[in-house]
């Protein structure tokens, strides 16, 4: 499985490489570029990579039923990440509920020892 993953990065790196050169260089290079034109082309790799990257990742789990419930600049996001987000704030919720209710029982016996001195 790692050797296909790492060839399979190999093939996607060496296609977006030919992609951009086979593109060409426009006459005027974009401000991004900063006048290099082997910087446009190791940005429009990188580009290519990572949008090949995303789009696989979603084919590849949607393969196994999986949609994205959410798409953000920070990245894709399952339901099952989504579930897992909401049983660990539960489970947070519930420690302190806990807390809280011991903090209210030492609270009561404090108040009980008070009333019933003589």
């Amino acid at each position: 499985m790692r050797r296909t993953l790492i060839l399979g990065a190999v093939v996607l790196l060496i296609t977006s490489t030919v992609v951009t050169v086979l593109e060409g260089t426009p006459g005027q290079l974009p401000g991004i570029a900063l006048g290099s034109v082997v910087l446009l082309h190791a940005e429009r790799v990188l580009a290519l990579v990572v949008v090949s990257v995303a789009v696989l990742t979603v084919v590849v789990r949607a393969g196994s039923g999986h949609l994205p419930v959410e798409l953000s600049t920070s990245g894709l996001r399952y339901e099952a990440e989504a579930a897992d987000d909401t049983a660990r704030a539960v489970a947070d919720l519930q420690t302190q509920l806990d807390e809280l209710a011991n903090v209210v029982l030492v609270i009561a016996e404090r108040l009980d020892a008070i009333a019933n001195r003589p």
